[in-house]
């Protein structure tokens, strides 16, 4: 009997071990959104009780949006990271650069096919991560809380023909040439809302199509859940569907923070946290009405049972006096960014004016002393022609010189010859005459 009350006991506490155990399990699953990036980076607190998540381990530099591939879909453009944490950090949240922490990723609520600004011209496309300041509305996109310019060396630019590559990284313009690519192209960042999610239009893709010269296929978003389904990702072999992990509000609620070891640090980052509105505590409603296309429904909605219709009549009025407020301000703060980013591109191009200007001169400079040059060369060379061309009249002048004097002593010498056989005959002669004048003689005194 002891042994039977033994076992029972024994029973009963493996099963409740094991109901703890699958209870941490089920406590780690649905932490995944923020447990999952720890093998990778490190949670760190940069005041007012943000916490990010900085990336460690990565190559000299790395930059967010770099590895991975641009595909068309019923959403928009999808980045499909070739990173081992891009499913969360490139679909959700934004990335900062600090002078001090380097890449940080702000978490946020909202999924996206990607969280990027564009910019394009008819040579290159370019994109580069969006910053914690902007912040996505339903009724007009993108907006941000902050005049922020994004630096042109966080863009990454490439050509047409290789935007959808599979390796487009390698690709890429090179750092010495990304200023001039990044000054002659104009912004273009397009979100919308589609079917209870963020659309990400970008760059029109007729454009990308036609300049590209490729037939670029579009895909569907077939989305899970469930973290454990992720390993079957990479498994699919549906050419036409891109499988993406969207969280759910459990598990993507900032209780999931409790699991993960966050570092305090004293040093604040640059990033202005009074201006982000992105990552804040939000509760179920407020998530609701942010994928909500009619919010003025949803406020009618809510207080339905509470108010009369007077009442209820007065609150609208009053919500949609707010919602025209925070628009005017919304536009306001565009118009601000727009202008910014106007002053910023003027005085980019007036540094660049005076380069070229610089440049100008020091060619123009550079012209005139090659002329110099050139024409001292020619002067030489006509000084050297000239000596060389005295050099042969004097030689032929000797040469000639010698010929008439050669000649001359050779009719010298002949002449000499003739006057010697001449006075050799006289001699002959004179003495012929006297041999016969002496002959005479003797004959005479005969």
């Amino acid at each position: 009997m002891k042994k039977l009350i033994i076992a029972a006991v024994i029973i009963v506490f493996g099963l409740s071990a094991n109901a703890d155990a699958n209870t941490n399990y089920a406590k780690r699953v649905g932490g995944y959104f923020y447990t999952s990036l720890s093998p990778y980076g490190t949670w760190i607190e940069i005041g007012f009780g943000t916490p990010v998540w900085r990336p460690t381990m990565m190559k000299r530099n790395w930059s967010p949006y770099a590895q991975g591939q641009w595909i068309y879909t019923n959403y928009g453009w999808y980045w499909d990271s070739y990173e081992s944490f891009g499913d969360i950090v490139y679909h959700y949240g934004r990335w900062y650069y600090d002078d001090y922490y380097g890449w940080v990723w702000v978490p946020d609520y909202e999924w996206a096919p990607a969280w990027v600004e564009w910019r394009y011209d008819d040579n290159y496309i370019g994109w580069a991560p969006l910053s914690p300041y902007a912040v996505f509305s339903i009724n007009i996109g993108i907006h941000f809380t902050y005049n922020y310019y994004v630096p042109y060396n966080h863009w990454n630019y490439v050509q047409y023909n290789r935007f959808c590559d599979n390796n487009v990284y390698n690709y890429y313009v090179a750092p010495k040439y990304k200023y001039r690519v990044h000054s002659n192209t104009k912004m273009r960042t397009n979100y919308s809302y589609y079917n209870g999610r963020v659309k990400n239009d970008g760059v029109d893709f007729n454009r990308i199509r036609k300049n590209s010269g490729r037939n670029i296929e579009k895909k569907n978003i077939v989305t899970y859940t469930n973290p454990m389904e992720r390993s079957k990702v990479r498994d699919n072999n549906n050419n036409r569907e891109i499988r993406t992990y969207i969280a759910s509000r459990e598990d993507i609620s900032r209780d999931g923070l409790q699991d993960v070891k966050i570092e305090r640090k004293e040093r604040k980052a640059s990033l202005d946290l009074t201006k982000v509105e992105i990552g804040r505590d939000r509760n179920t409603e407020k998530t609701k009405v942010t994928r909500e296309e009619n919010y003025g429904e949803v406020v009618r909605n809510k207080f339905e049972n509470t108010y009369t219709n007077v009442e209820k009549r007065d609150r609208t009025k009053e919500t949609k006096k707010e919602i025209d407020n925070r628009n005017s301000e919304i536009a306001k703060r565009n118009n601000e960014q727009i202008k910014r980013n106007e002053e910023i591109k003027r005085n980019e191009q007036s540094k660049r004016n005076e380069q070229v200007e610089i440049q100008r001169k020091a060619n123009e400079e550079m012209k005139k002393r090659n002329e110099v040059t050139v024409q001292k060369r020619e002067v030489k060379s006509t000084n050297t022609e000239v000596i060389r061309q005295n050099n042969e009249r004097k030689v032929e002048q000797k040469k000639l010189t010698q010929k008439v004097e050669q000649k001359n002593q050779n009719n010298n010498t002949s002449r000499n010859t003739e006057v010697k056989k001449s006075d050799s005959n006289s001699r002959s002669q004179t003495k012929e005459n006297k041999r016969t004048s002496d002959k005479d003689s003797k004959s005479k005194s005969r």
